[in-house]
């Protein structure tokens, strides 16, 4: 992967533009995942919009590393191009999984919203100092929920016999996402009280 983003830099293409990139997969994940329920064959849009969460993955880790070349932006700047698109990927990806077949809209909202919200403690703790790793812990993050969604649609492509589970296998899926973020926002708050503390 450092490899890649070394070829990458050489090219011009930065960080930003990375982070756009990932915007797009994102939305385009999230618009997968819910027409799954009004197509005639889901398995193809669940497999679109795991593979847009996969290449998300990578534009994560790639955006990681571009990020060390391009670190001089304006605080302001790098808001706007980059946290920004972040958080629209994941409240499309999040919300369109809730109205994906089997999934529950409600339980998206409420998941995209604690993701959203676990963004927010994490900035809040760089801003105030915690560092970057000590804010960016937590069980479940953007990463987490990215392999999670993805493993729940290979789930849903190999169409795994359903009486094995009470409550579908989306929703599943989305409970454990939500319960994760609500222990990330608790961990990352427990951090910056900690180091206002010391």
């Amino acid at each position: 992967m450092r490899r890649i983003a070394l070829i990458l830099t050489s090219l011009g293409v930065t960080s930003e533009m990375v982070a756009i990139l990932g915007m797009v997969l994102g939305i385009l994940a999230g618009f997968s995942f819910m027409f799954t329920g009004e197509s005639g064959n889901p398995m193809i849009l669940w497999l679109a919009g795991m593979l847009c969460c996969l290449i998300r993955i990578a534009c994560i880790q790639l955006d990681s590393l571009l990020y060390h070349h391009h670190h001089s932006k304006p605080a302001a700047e790098e808001i706007f191009v980059t946290e920004l698109p972040e958080r629209v990927s994941d409240a499309v990806t999040i919300i369109g999984f809730g109205f994906a077949a089997n999934s529950n809209s409600w339980l998206g909202l409420a998941t995209a919203l604690a993701a959203i919200f676990s963004a927010y403690v994490r900035s809040l703790g760089v801003i105030k100092g915690a560092g970057k790793k000590s804010a960016s812990s937590g069980p479940m993050t953007r990463v987490h929920r990215l392999i999670l969604v993805s493993i729940t649609s290979a789930l849903m492509i190999t169409s795994i016999p359903k009486d094995h589970f009470s409550t579908p296998i989306p929703q599943i899926a989305l409970w454990v996402m939500l319960f994760g973020c609500l222990a990330t926002i608790a961990i990352r708050w427990l951090n910056i009280q900690e180091y206002s503390d010391s």
